[in-house]
Formats: structure tokens, C-alpha cells, sequence
């Protein structure tokens, strides 16, 4: 049994020899050869798209991806623009005298070998010494006329790079992504989604850029927006099933595979329940003195009118919630809620100020309730002082109960139920009596 093993290690040997004297024999170049004939290629590919290529870019595996718009020039320059909450403050922005190049390190990789103020702003450290953690090399996996995939050479994040249609401006683009970031996820930290399959469900939620799985665990989903779709740094794989790729159904209800496959994240909460927990998680909704109904504007200009009258200004309502845990005598933790509206105006005397006022929220079905209860008194007394402006407590207790307090119907202001980050409350009693509320971050 030794013997023969002996003699199976030297015939391996052997043959290794072979092929290693016989490259010739099975390959039409050298090892060198075809390296260079690779890095060739693949320059090739980079500079042919007129109107350039459309990156998705993932700093890392952990981090939401953004869209990159890439042009490479012959002469080894490179136009880039981004535009993102992240490095560009959501401004439109663009780098056109940085330089690019292929070279041989591990594997064929393309590198920003200039400063690039769009590509290595993600690589850059910020004040908490890291910063996004972004790659600005990148290994080629593969590059062709349609797609080319890549992996960050640091961070390791897979990166995709498909050609811009032609006739595309740039600028455009990024507003289509931004028009369609705001149907999905502007505002949209904490809301779940049910990831659905055949009748089966799996609870994510989202969070800056990511669908999480099991917070626990920390299943994570980072992905991109693009023009009416949004696409995941991998293929979610669930229940045999894989999809990449998804978009929002006709009627903006939730969103469907792209990818051929019947799966699809349908929002886990109705619009009411969505309210509710956006005020757990501490996000007020601003009222949107610009939208509301002939009712709600008339009191809301009363209000406005009295403290003009005594050199202040109304300048902002909230709908704002306080959670606080306490402990029973058993051990068991305790959530105590406490709703208020919070009236922000400018003091004729004091500047700025703030009041408060207690108000109970109930749910019933997709009907909400919200009513006055008392004003809240802080070491300012600002909420009493208000009301003193209003013309006494009685008249200011009836305008915040005109303007705010009933039974509402809800309905999303922007037509998306995947993002309801503005909601329409309606009278149940009348139409006229109605206000429009836009989550804060």
C-alpha cells in the first residue's frame, strides 16, 4: 500500500513536470502574455461606452451602497459624479481631473491612482478616524461589453458597473434616484417589511441603506438605489429562492423581484401602526403648514395672527412621543409613553421657545385618535405663557383642539406605501378639516 503510494506521488509529480515544460501545448501565450492581453481587454471595455458606466458602488460589505457615474477616457483620465447624503451632502458633484489605470497585483486591478474627490472621499478618514471605509481599487472579476463586476480590495464589498444609456444626462439620473430614494427610503429608518415567498414571511427591517434580517444575529442586506429599482450588494437567497433585484409594484405598494422570481418586501405595518412607531423610535411629524385643509389653514392662521399681534411668530407643530423604561417590583421592564404636541414659536420677550402639551394617541383600525389633555409644565411655564398669547387658555385650548385634536383618517402624501414618511390626516367628520405631517430624521 506504501509502495503504491509512492508511486502515485512521483506519476503526479511527473505529469506536473509535463504541463509545466508543455505550457505551449496547451495554451496559445504565456502566463505574462495572457495577463496583458486580459488588462488590455478589460481597458478596452472601461472606454467604450460613450456616455460611461453606471457604478454600484458598497464602500463595504456592511454599508448602504450609492450610485457612481464613471467615464474613462483613453489617455487615462476619468470623469466621476456622485451624489449622496453621504460625501456629497446630496449635492450633485463632479471630479474630471483624476487618472485611472489597470495594473497586475494579485489579479487585474482597477485603481483611482490620482485623488479623486468622488471615488476616494470614501476612503478618506473623517473625525471618528475611519470614515466610510470605502475601497478606491478594486479587483476584476469580470468585464464585458454589459457588465462589470468588481470587489473592493480592502473592504471586499462587490461592486457591479453596467453602461449609462447614451442619451442620459448625468445630472438627471441622480434626480431619478433621488426621486425614487424618496418613494423607498428617505425617512424610512425603523419601518419593517415582511420578505415574502409562497404564502411564507421573514421579518426585516430597514435602516440606513440596509434591510436587516435578525438584528441579533446581524443579518444584513445592504443596498443601492438606482431609477426605479434598487439592487443588493448579493442575491437574497431564502426558501430555495434568489432575487437581487426589485422595484416598486404599480401602485407603489411594496416592492417586487426584478428577477423573475415571486418574491417580494410588503410593509409590515399599516400607515397608522407606521406613525406609532416611528413616534417610539423619537422621530417627530412636523406639520406642513404649506398643505392643509380650508379648515385646519384658518385655525392654523388664527394662531399665527395672535402672536403676531404680540411680536412673536409661529414657526413649527409636532406630533412627539417620550418613552421611558422603568422597572415593576417583579423584574419586569416597563415601557411608560407620554404623547405631546409641541408648539415652537418665537417669544416677543424670550426668543425661540418651545411649548407642550400633553395629548392622548389611541388607535383604532386605520382611524386615529388624538386629543388634548393638558398643558405640560416645564420650568418656563412656555405652555401656559402660549396660551396666555392665544388670548387666555380657554380660546388657545380651542384652537389647538380645531387644528389638531379628533378622530383622522390616514393616507400617504406621497402616493408610496413602502415610505409613508408624509401622511395626510383627514377629519372623519369633515374634509376640509385636514393636515399634512412629514417624519423628521
Amino acid at each position: 500500500m506504501k509502495t503504491k503510494h509512492i508511486l502515485f506521488v512521483i506519476a503526479a509529480a511527473l505529469v506536473f513536470i509535463g504541463c509545466s515544460r508543455d505550457e505551449e501545448s496547451l495554451f496559445d501565450s504565456s502566463a505574462s502574455e495572457r495577463l496583458k492581453t486580459y488588462l488590455t481587454n478589460a481597458e478596452n471595455t472601461l472606454v467604450a461606452p460613450v456616455n460611461g458606466w453606471e457604478m454600484l458602488y458598497f464602500p463595504n460589505t456592511e454599508s448602504a451602497g450609492y450610485p457612481v457615474l464613471l467615464k474613462f477616457t483613453e489617455n487615462g483620465q476619468v470623469k466621476a459624479a456622485s451624489c449622496n447624503p453621504q460625501t456629497t451632502r446630496n449635492k450633485y458633484k463632479e471630479d474630471m481631473k483624476s487618472t485611472w489605470a489597470i495594473k497586475a497585483d494579485y489579479g487585474p486591478i482597477l485603481t483611482f491612482d490620482t485623488y479623486n474627490d468622488v471615488m476616494h472621499a470614501w476612503a478618506d478618514p473623517q473625525t471618528d478616524g475611519d470614515g466610510f471605509l470605502g475601497d478606491y481599487e478594486f479587483l476584476i472579476l469580470e468585464a464585458n461589453e454589459k457588465q462589470i463586476r468588481l470587489k473592493g480590495k480592502k473592504h471586499e464589498a462587490y461592486v457591479e458597473m453596467y453602461p449609462m444609456p447614451a442619451d442620459l444626462d448625468w445630472e438627471e439620473y441622480f434626480k431619478q434616484v433621488n426621486a425614487e430614494r424618496d418613494k423607498i427610503v428617505t425617512r424610512n429608518n425603523g419601518n419593517q417589511f415582511d420578505y415574502s415567498y409562497n404564502g411564507q414571511t421573514q421579518r426585516m427591517t430597514y435602516q440606513n441603506g440596509i434591510m436587516i434580517e435578525n438584528v441579533t444575529e446581524g443579518l444584513i442586506y445592504p443596498f443601492v438605489v438606482r431609477p426605479n429599482c434598487i439592487t443588493f450588494e448579493r442575491p437574497l437567497i431564502r426558501w430555495g429562492v434568489s432575487s437581487q433585484n426589485f422595484t416598486l409594484d404599480e401602485n407603489n405598494a411594496k416592492l417586487i423581484s426584478m428577477d423573475g422570481v415571486e418574491v417580494a418586501f410588503v410593509p409590515a405595518l399599516t400607515l397608522v401602526e407606521t406613525l406609532d412607531a416611528k413616534l417610539d423610535n423619537n422621530i417627530r411629524w412636523k406639520l406642513d403648514t404649506k398643505d392643509m385643509g380650508s379648515e385646519s389653514k384658518t385655525t392654523y392662521d388664527q394662531m399665527a395672527a395672535a402672536l403676531k399681534q404680540q411680536n412673536g411668530t409661529l414657526r413649527a407643530l409636532y406630533m412627539q412621543r417620550e418613552v421611558k423604561q422603568t422597572i415593576s417590583t417583579e423584574g419586569d421592564t416597563l415601557l411608560n409613553k407620554q404623547d405631546y404636541l409641541c408648539i415652537e414659536f418665537n417669544h416677543p420677550k424670550r426668543g425661540v421657545k418651545q411649548a407642550r402639551y400633553e395629548m392622548t394617541y389611541t388607535m383604532d383600525n386605520e382611524v386615529l385618535t388624538y386629543q388634548y389633555v393638558q398643558p405640560y409644565p416645564d420650568e418656563e411655564n412656555m405652555s401656559i405663557a402660549l396660551l396666555s398669547i392665544l388670548g387666555g387658555e380657554t380660546k388657545g385650548v380651542a384652537m389647538i383642539k380645531d387644528l389638531m385634536c379628533g378622530k383622522f383618517n390616514i393616507t400617504s402624501a406621497t402616493g408610496s406605501l413602502v415610505n409613508p414618511q408624509q401622511l395626510y390626516l383627514t377629519s372623519t367628520t369633515s374634509l376640509n378639516k385636514k393636515i399634512k405631517i412629514n417624519a423628521t430624521d
